[in-house]
C-alpha cells in the first residue's frame, strides 16, 4: 500500500479528534443527529430517559449527568425531572450507583468508535475492513485503526464485528 502513512495519519487524526476530542465533535454524538430521530423515537428516549431518571444505573446515571451538563452548557431549559434529578445530584442527595453485576455496555462507546472509524478508514482508502487470516501482511483498516489509537488489532476487529452485526 503507497499510502499506509496518510492512511495512519487519517486514523490518529479521526480518533484524536472525533473519539477522544469534545462532546461536539464526538462521532457518536454527530451520528445521533445526522439520524434524524422521528417524533416517536424522541418520545420513547423522552420516556426511558424519565424512567432512568427515577432508578438509574451506573450507565442511567452517566448519560443523565451528561445531558443535564450539556443542557446546561448551551443554557436550555431542563425537563422538571432532569432538573430535579440534577438538583440532587449536585446537593449530593444523589451518588452515582455502584454496580449491579458485569457491565454490559462498558466498552460500547469505545467499540462504536473503533467500529465508525475501521469503516472511515477502509472507504476513505480502498482497505479491506479486517483479514481473519493473522499471517496475511496486507494493511487492513483495523490494523491501521489498532496502531493510531494504540489497541491490539483484535480489540478493534472484535468491536467492529460487534456492530456490523446491529451493534451491542
Amino acid at each position: 500500500m503507497d499510502n499506509y502513512d496518510e492512511a495512519l495519519q487519517f486514523a490518529k487524526t479521526f480518533w484524536s479528534e472525533q473519539v477522544q476530542g469534545e462532546t461536539e465533535n464526538n462521532i457518536l454524538f454527530k451520528d445521533i443527529k445526522a439520524s434524524h430521530p422521528t417524533e416517536s423515537d424522541m418520545e420513547r428516549m423522552g420516556d426511558a430517559l424519565v424512567q432512568a431518571a427515577r432508578d438509574p444505573d451506573t450507565n442511567d446515571f452517566d448519560v443523565l449527568v451528561m445531558l443535564a451538563a450539556d443542557l446546561m452548557r448551551e443554557n436550555g431549559r431542563l425537563p422538571g425531572w432532569l432538573a430535579s434529578f440534577a438538583a440532587d445530584v449536585l446537593e449530593g442527595k444523589r451518588k452515582r450507583p455502584t454496580k449491579r453485576g458485569a457491565d454490559k455496555y462498558k466498552n460500547w462507546q469505545r467499540d462504536y468508535s473503533l467500529w465508525r472509524a475501521v469503516d472511515e478508514v477502509a472507504c476513505k482508502f480502498g482497505l479491506p475492513r479486517y483479514t481473519n487470516n493473522e499471517l496475511s501482511n496486507k494493511p487492513t483498516a483495523a490494523g491501521i485503526v489498532a496502531e493510531a489509537a494504540r489497541l491490539n488489532v483484535g480489540v478493534v476487529i472484535t468491536a467492529y464485528k460487534a456492530f456490523s452485526k446491529g451493534g451491542k
